[in-house]
């Protein structure tokens, strides 16, 4: 069985695979070339690859004959063309759960820091304009006074919830596809929106859906017109979810409060983007899941999927 592994990971991950099967391991901190990921496509049963990699219809084609499984070391799965993947019977999986609190946790950090203008402050000491202590420089707003709105509630927006409600504010959330038993899931104060409704009630919105077609572009210039003129977005989803030049004309037009981001489209970013002349933007590099623990259980469970695939086939 000839493994590849696309990119460097923790080395337990590299152990649990090099100790059952022949393993070509691309040790470097960078994406692989598109070329040579599919000059040797026809090479490998197993895959384990990360979201810089684009496993596309014409990849999935030149490796069917003995391609078998791609690992994901990933929550999404929008770098995988997974519907031609199962049609030419190549199993897909991720690994969803290992990264839900720290992105929860970094959503809070986010948030926090936009809505206290952290940056901003630091930046002011940093250019010395701090000469004395003043009541009015970098007003903020009490977390407890707002309404958070909470675009999809897979296992990261529950995670949110559940933080948020430390917190005292209000909460909504919009997910179509989620029936929430709030007393069973411990989320009483989390109340069910539609999206226009969410739109317009929320201070501050936080995305955690998957990107799909349904997705795509979901915050665009007519939801932007139907949010509050002082509401703050953070986006943890995937930088397609939000239309790019809508959003940075709504930043001209001085018609939201702020942004922070973790992802964006196009990513990654130059720092002479449009993006970075506002005061109100973070924009952070794609580093939700950035922690040394869930780097390495990331690793480690996109292993595991591989090696469960291969198990379960054996004993078929």
């Amino acid at each position: 069985m000839r493994i590849l592994v696309t990119r460097k990971i923790h080395p337990k991950a590299v152990e649990l695979l090099t100790s059952r099967y022949e393993v070509d391991y691309i040790a470097k901190n960078e994406p692989l070339a598109y070329d040579f990921l599919i000059g040797n496509a026809e090479k490998y049963q197993g895959i384990l690859c990360c979201v810089s990699e684009k496993i596309d219809a014409d990849f999935l084609w030149t490796a069917r004959t003995n391609l078998k499984i791609i690992s994901n070391m990933a929550a999404g799965l929008d770098n995988i063309d997974v519907k031609t993947a199962l049609s030419l019977g190549i199993e897909v999986r991720n690994t969803p759960d290992v990264v839900t609190e720290c992105t929860a946790d970094f959503t809070l950090a986010l948030a926090l820091s936009l809505l206290r203008k952290i940056p901003r402050a630091q930046d002011y000491i940093r250019c010395n304009k701090w000469i004395s202590w003043d009541p009015e420089i970098f007003l903020g707003r009490n977390l407890q006074d707002l309404t958070w709105g909470i675009i999809g509630l897979g296992r990261i927006g529950r995670a949110v919830a559940k933080r948020l409600i430390a917190f005292g504010c209000h909460l909504i959330y919009h997910d179509p596809y989620v029936t929430l038993d709030s007393t069973q899931d411990g989320l009483v104060e989390l109340k069910k929106s539609t999206l226009n409704e969410l739109l317009r009630l929320s201070d501050i919105i936080s995305l955690h859906v998957p990107l799909t077609r349904e997705t795509a572009c979901l915050i665009n210039s007519k939801s932007l017109e139907r949010m509050k003129k002082t509401a703050l977005l953070i986006n943890m989803a995937r930088g397609g979810v939000v239309n790019t030049f809508d959003l940075i004309t709504t930043l001209k037009n001085k018609e939201i409060g702020g942004i922070a981001f973790d992802v964006f489209d196009p990513e990654p970013l130059t720092g002479n983007h449009e993006i970075f002349q506002f005061d109100n933007v973070i924009i952070t590099p794609h580093i939700g899941t950035a922690t040394e623990e869930c780097r390495r259980d990331m690793a480690v469970m996109a292993a595991k999927n591989i090696v469960d695939f291969f198990n379960k086939e054996h004993n078929q």
